[in-house]
C-alpha cells in the first residue's frame, strides 16, 4: 500500500511571489547566458554591466537580497553563477561541453569542472573572473580584488572551496563557487535564511512568545539591557561618526542564579531588535584535546561573521570558570582558552552575551573586558506578585479564591514560576477546564521545592 503524500499547505506558500521571483531569477539568467555567449566569442570585449536587468519587484527574495547589499553588476554575475548549479545546471553544461568528449570543457580559460556525473558543470572563481574580465589581465587582478571584498564573500554567502579536498592546490582561481546551502533555499523559496547547525555552528535559534513586561527584573538591570538595544540601533552610527576608532563588539556578561531571567532577556532582546539570537552548545565546543576548543570557536565566529546575530553562550561556567591559579599544563590551556575567546569575542561585528551563575567564576582581568556587566538577582517578593500575575497564559485563569499575595511568599524565581504554571494549567486541561486550583499550584510547587531540596 502506498503511502499518501502530503499536499503542502497553500496557506503557507504565496505562489505569487513565487512565480514573480522565478522570473526576476530567469531574467538574471539569461542576462549571465548573454555573457557567457559574448565571452565565448571574444576574450577581449569589456564586461558589459550596463545592460543588467531591471529589479523592480520589491519583495521577492532575490530582488529583496540584491536591494538589501546594494549589489553592484559583478556583484549580481557572481550570485547567479553560483545558484546555477542548483536551479539549472543545464544551462553551462550544454555551451560548455567539448563536442569531442564528454569530460572535457570547450574553453578551458573559463576554468569550472564537470561533477562525478559528468552533467554538471561547476564554476570556479576562475569562470567568473573570466566572464568579468577576459584576458585582460589587469581587468581579472581587480575583479579578483573586488569579489574578495564583496559582502557575499564577507557574510559567507558565497565560499570558495578546493574541489578535491585531498589536493595541495592552493590557487584560488581552482577553487569551486559555494553557495550556502541556507542562501539556495532563500533564493528559491524565499524561507529566512539561517545557519545549519553541526559542528562549524554547534548553537540552535532560541526565540520566546513573551514580552518586556514579563520580564521582571530589576529597573537597572532594566537600564542595562536598553543600553544593548541602543548599541544595536546606534552602534554602527558611532563608529562611523568616530572614523573606525572604536570597535563594533559589545561582549555582555549576565550573572545571577539559575531561572533569573537571564536566557529571556537574551531572547527579547532579539525579539525586540529583529535579531536573530543563537544559544551555543558548549558540550559541542569544549573540547579535552589542546587546541581543539579554540579551533571550534574559530569555526562559530568565523560563521557569525557580519551576519548580525546575537550568539548566547548560556551556563558558560564550564568554559569560563575561574582559572587564573596555574597548577599543571590543563590550567595552562584552560587560560589559554579563555584568553582567546574574549579575543574573539573583541574582534566580532555584533553582540555576544555570556551567562553564568556565578560572577565570582569571571575574575576582574576578564570583566574588564565586557561592555556590559549586568546581575540578574533573584526576585523579592513584589517582583514574584507581578510575576504571578503576568506569566499565567491566557485563556487560562487562577480560581477566584486563590491569594497571589500569598503564594507570592514562596522564594521562587522566575524560572520556577513558569514551571509551576505550566504544570497547574496542565492539571486544568487534563479536566477540560480553563481555571487553575490552588491545590495543583500547591503540589507544583512542592515539587519545584524539592528540585533544590527545599521544603514549602
Amino acid at each position: 500500500m502506498h503511502k499518501r503524500i502530503p499536499k503542502p499547505d497553500d496557506n503557507m506558500i504565496d505562489k505569487n511571489i513565487i512565480t514573480i521571483n522565478a522570473s526576476v531569477i530567469g531574467r538574471e539568467m539569461k542576462w549571465l547566458a548573454g555573457i557567457l555567449m559574448l565571452r565565448l566569442e571574444s576574450a577581449e570585449l569589456s564586461f558589459p554591466g550596463d545592460d543588467v536587468p531591471e529589479l523592480n519587484e520589491q519583495d521577492t527574495p532575490y530582488a529583496t537580497l540584491v536591494k538589501k547589499h546594494n549589489l553592484s553588476p559583478a556583484e549580481r554575475l557572481f550570485l547567479i553563477c553560483s545558484l546555477i548549479p542548483h536551479i539549472s545546471p543545464e544551462m553551462f553544461t550544454e555551451k560548455l561541453r567539448d563536442k569531442k568528449s564528454t569530460l572535457k570543457i570547450a574553453n578551458a580559460k573559463l576554468g569550472g569542472y564537470f561533477d562525478h556525473t559528468f552533467t554538471t558543470f561547476v564554476p570556479t572563481l576562475q569562470t567568473i573572473l573570466y566572464l568579468l574580465g577576459g584576458d585582460e589581465m589587469d581587468a581579472m587582478f581587480y575583479y579578483h580584488l573586488f569579489l574578495s571584498e564583496s559582502i557575499l564573500m564577507k557574510e559567507q554567502i558565497i565560499t570558495l572551496r578546493q574541489v578535491n579536498p585531498n589536493s595541495h592546490d592552493t590557487n584560488m582561481r581552482n577553487q569551486a563557487l559555494t553557495l550556502s546551502p541556507e542562501y539556495v533555499e532563500y533564493l528559491i523559496s524565499g524561507k529566512k535564511p539561517r545557519p545549519v547547525f553541526g559542528k562549524n555552528f554547534p548553537a540552535t535559534l532560541i526565540s520566546t512568545a513573551l514580552n518586556w513586561d514579563q520580564l521582571i527584573v530589576s529597573g537597572s538591570t532594566k537600564n542595562e539591557l536598553e543600553r544593548i538595544a541602543k548599541w544595536n540601533r546606534e552602534g554602527r552610527n558611532l563608529i562611523s561618526r568616530a572614523n573606525n576608532q572604536l570597535n563594533s563588539s559589545f561582549a555582555c556578561l549576565f550573572y545571577g542564579p539559575s531561572g533569573s531571567g537571564k536566557t529571556l532577556a537574551a531572547q527579547l532582546l532579539g525579539k525586540s531588535l529583529g535579531v536573530d539570537v543563537y544559544k551555543i552548545d558548549l558540550s559541542m565546543i569544549v573540547s579535552k584535546y589542546i587546541g581543539e576548543t579554540e579551533k571550534n570557536l574559530s569555526h562559530l565566529f568565523d560563521n557569525a561573521r557580519n551576519k548580525n546575530w546575537i550568539l548566547f553562550f548560556d551556563e558558560a561556567d564550564s568554559l569560563f570558570g575561574k582559572r587564573t591559579e596555574i597548577h599543571d599544563s590543563k590550567d595552562k590551556w584552560a587560560n589559554l582558552e579563555m584568553s582567546y575567546l574574549l579575543q574573539r569575542m573583541e574582534e566580532h561585528d555584533g553582540i555576544t552575551i555570556l551567562a553564568t551563575n556565578l560572577k565570582e567564576n569571571i575574575d576582574q582581568a576578564m570583566s574588564r573586558r565586557f561592555q556590559s556587566v549586568i546581575y540578574f538577582s533573584r526576585p523579592d517578593k513584589e517582583h514574584r506578585l507581578q510575576l504571578w500575575k503576568k506569566l499565567m497564559p491566557l485563556p487560562y485563569a487562577y480560581q477566584p479564591d486563590i491569594d497571589l499575595e500569598g503564594l507570592a511568599n514562596y522564594e521562587l524565581t522566575g524560572g520556577n514560576i513558569i514551571n509551576v504554571i505550566k504544570a497547574a494549567c496542565l492539571e486544568s486541561e487534563s479536566r477540560k477546564t480553563i481555571e487553575v486550583a490552588e491545590s495543583d499550584i500547591a503540589d507544583a510547587i512542592k515539587r519545584e521545592y524539592s528540585k533544590e531540596n527545599r521544603y514549602t
